[in-house]
């Protein structure tokens, strides 16, 4: 009697690791489809798209568009034929506003459509698919675009030094303050990030 006691004892605590260790597996699962779903859950209108979009806003896009979206720009710079347009957060209060910048130009001779060339923003509200956004190391840039360069250096007009690394394939730039990213480019794939820097940065000096 005693024998079969222990046998339906070990049993159950057979039976009962089994289900724990079912249940921590079915945690795990459930924890790893979470973060699953919680990257497949970036909205889009906060959503990077290298090469392609930011958010609403779209290479190649009518001016026109983009205008009935976003308003009249902030700020900007325009000649011939080609603009800059910054449009600031609302946040008046903050140090540095977020913005986002959008570089156009005529979309070809007849010189009757302006669209969009490449869209820059600072906010780390936009993210890509896979959660990259301002604020992350060049390690962690180069984890997602192994592909990513060093371009250039420049002295901004605190004279702190910006380095710029484009992943020219993905159509995706960056610049890079004290070792975090603080924009994020969108442009044509296989078209580098600084053909237009100087004309959104004309105060900037060129180190390298």
């Amino acid at each position: 009697m005693e024998k079969v006691k222990f046998a339906l004892l070990g049993l159950s605590i057979s039976l009962a690791a089994c289900q724990s260790s079912n249940k921590n597996d079915e945690r795990r699962t459930d924890s790893v489809s979470k973060k699953i779903t919680k990257i497949q859950e970036v909205d889009g209108r906060f959503l990077i798209v290298a090469g392609k979009s930011i958010g609403e806003i779209s290479l190649g896009e009518n001016m026109e568009q983009v205008a009935e979206k976003l308003g009249r720009p902030d700020a900007g710079d325009a000649a011939m034929g080609k603009a800059w347009g910054i449009w600031y957060s609302g946040d008046s209060t903050a140090k540095r506003r977020n913005e986002i910048a959008i570089y156009s130009s005529y979309r070809d001779t007849s010189m009757r459509v302006k669209d969009v060339k490449q869209i820059r923003i600072t906010s780390n509200q936009f993210k890509t698919q896979d959660g990259l956004a301002t604020g992350a190391t060049l390690e962690d840039t180069k984890l997602k675009f192994p592909d990513i360069k060093k371009l250039s250096s420049y002295l901004n007009e605190n004279k702190d030094t910006v380095v710029v690394y484009d992943a020219k394939k993905d159509g995706i730039g960056f610049e890079f303050l004290k070792g975090k990213s603080i924009s994020l480019t969108i442009h044509p794939v296989n078209t580098a990030v600084n053909e237009t820097y100087l004309t959104l940065h004309p105060e900037w000096k060129i180190v390298e």
